[in-house]
C-alpha cells in the first residue's frame, strides 16, 4: 500500500477492534513474543475504551510477561470522537486497575497517538500525569515526513516544537520511527536525553526509501538511546520477532552507510539492554547481572546457520531466529521450555486469533478470499474514526470522482 494507506487502514482496523478481538490479537503476540524469546514488550494497543485497551494488559499478565501498555490518547485526530476528558477518564481507569498488576509486572503508560493529533492542553496534562506517576511517555514522531509538513501547516509547529511546548520533550519520551530526521532534530532529541524507538521492518516493508530512513549511524554518533521495536501486534505484518529486526536493523543500515556502521553488539544491546534503559528498568533487567531479575532465553545452537561460528553476538544478530530459543524465564519462573509456551494453549490461542481476524476484516467491510483481501471501495480518510476528517476524506473522494469524469472525455 506504502505509508499513507497502510497507516490509514491500521486507523480503521484499530477502531474496529472489540474486547474480544484485542484479547484474541493479545494472546497471539504474546505468544510470538514469548517463543522469540522477548520477555518485556512495550505495547502500544492502539486503543481507547477501558474495555478494550485492557485486553493487552490482561493477556501479557497471564501469559507471565512484564509488559508497559501505552494508551493513544489523541483528541484532535484521534481513534475516536471522544473528548479530550473522555480518553483521559478511560486511560486513568487502565492505570488503576493495571498498573502495577500480575506481581507488578504490568505498568501502564498513557501517552499521546502523536504530536500532531493531541492538543497542547492534553499534552500538559498527561506531562503532569507523567511526572506524578514516574510514567514514561510513548509517542509516534516523524519530525519530517509525512507528519512534519502537516504539522507545521495545522499547528505551526514541527511535532517536536509541539512536543516541548506540551511539556513531554525530555528523558521520559520514547520517540517512535523518527523518520527522516535532521542534525537539528538529533541534537534536539539528545539534548533531551529522550530514546527512540527504530521499528525496521515496518518501514522495509511499505517502502519508505532511503532518503526518509531513520538515521541510525548519525543517532548513534550523537548518543542518542536507540531501541529496536517490531510495530506489530498479533500478526500484523512482520511480526513482533526481535531476531528478524536486528537482522533487518544491521542489513539495511550496512546498505545505506556502509559495511559495518553498526557492530552486531550494538545491535544486541538495542534489542535488551537500551529497551530497558529507556523504560527505566536498566538497573533491574536488560543484562545478565548479579542482582538483576532473572529475565534470561537460552538459545540452543547446534545447527546450520548458527554452527560453526565463534563470534557469539554476530550469530545472534544475523543468523538466529525464534527457532533457536529454547528457554525463556521471566523472573526466575520458566514461561517456555523446550520452545513451547507453558503459560498458554498456543493451539487454543491460533484458533481464536483466526476467528478473531476474519470478524475483524468483517468489520472493517474487507473481503477475504483465500488468495488475499479486498479493501473497502471507499478510501481509509472516509472511514477515518474521527468524524471531522471523515467528512474531508468524503469531500476529497467526490473531488477526486470529478476530475476522473472530465479525464474520460
Amino acid at each position: 500500500f506504502g505509508f499513507e494507506r497502510t497507516g490509514g487502514e491500521d486507523v480503521d482496523f484499530c477502531s474496529q477492534a472489540t474486547p474480544n478481538i484485542m484479547l484474541a490479537a493479545s494472546r497471539l503476540s504474546a505468544a510470538e513474543m514469548l517463543r522469540s524469546g522477548i520477555t518485556l514488550a512495550n505495547v502500544a494497543g492502539d486503543a481507547i475504551a477501558f474495555e478494550v485497551a485492557r485486553q493487552p494488559a490482561e493477556a501479557l499478565g497471564q501469559a507471565g510477561m512484564k509488559a508497559f501498555v501505552q494508551t493513544m490518547v489523541a483528541d484532535m485526530f484521534g481513534l475516536t470522537d471522544l473528548s479530550a476528558d473522555a480518553q483521559l477518564t478511560e486511560a486513568e481507569m487502565l492505570l488503576r486497575e493495571y498498573h502495577g498488576k500480575f506481581e507488578g509486572r504490568i505498568r501502564v503508560v498513557p501517552s499521546p497517538g502523536e504530536a500532531l493529533a493531541t492538543s497542547l492542553k492534553t499534552m500538559r496534562r498527561l506531562a503532569a500525569l507523567a511526572e506524578r506517576e514516574n510514567l514514561i511517555e510513548h509517542i509516534h514522531v516523524f519530525p519530517r515526513w509525512p507528519m512534519g509538513a502537516f504539522s507545521w501547516l495545522v499547528r505551526g509547529h514541527s511535532p517536536l516544537g509541539l512536543l516541548k511546548a506540551g511539556g513531554l520533550l525530555n528523558e521520559r519520551l520514547m520517540a517512535v520511527h523518527f523518520l527522516a530526521a535532521t542534525r537539528s532534530d538529533i541534537a534536539a532529541l539528545a539534548r533531551a536525553g529522550a530514546s527512540v524507538v527504530h521499528c525496521p521492518s515496518v518501514w522495509m516493508n511499505v517502502g519508505i526509501g532511503p532518503r526518509h530512513w531513520l538515521p541510525v549511524k548519525a543517532l548513534h554518533r550523537a548518543g542518542v538511546n536507540i531501541m529496536l521495536g517490531a510495530d506489530s501486534y498479533g500478526g500484523w505484518i512482520e511480526g513482533a520477532d526481535m531476531f528478524t529486526e536486528m537482522r533487518n536493523c544491521a542489513l539495511m543500515t550496512n546498505f545505506l552507510y556502509g559495511a559495518d556502521s553498526l557492530k552486531p553488539m550494538d545491535v544486541l544491546r538495542m534489542a535488551t539492554i537500551n529497551g530497558a534503559r529507556a523504560l527505566g528498568l536498566e538497573k533491574e533487567t536488560g543484562s545478565l547481572e548479579v542482582g538483576k531479575r532473572a529475565d534470561i532465553v537460552l538459545l540452543k545452537f547446534d545447527r546450520p546457520p548458527v554452527q560453526p561460528s565463534s563470534d557469539v553476538p554476530y550469530m545472534i544478530v544475523y543468523s538466529a531466529s525464534g527457532r533457536d530459543v529454547q528457554t525463556v524465564l521471566v523472573d526466575g519462573r520458566v514461561v517456555v521450555r523446550d520452545g513451547r509456551v507453558l503459560t498458554l494453549d498456543e493451539s487454543g490461542v491460533v484458533t481464536a486469533a483466526a476467528e478473531a481476524r476474519v470478524e475483524l476484516y468483517r468489520r472493517a467491510g474487507w473481503e477475504l478470499t483465500t488468495d488475499g483481501v479486498t479493501p473497502p471501495a471507499t478510501s481509509w480518510l472516509e472511514r477515518y474514526p474521527d468524524k471531522r476528517l471523515a467528512k474531508w476524506g468524503a469531500r476529497f473522494a467526490r473531488l477526486q470522482a470529478i476530475w476522473n469524469r472530465k479525464g474520460r472525455y
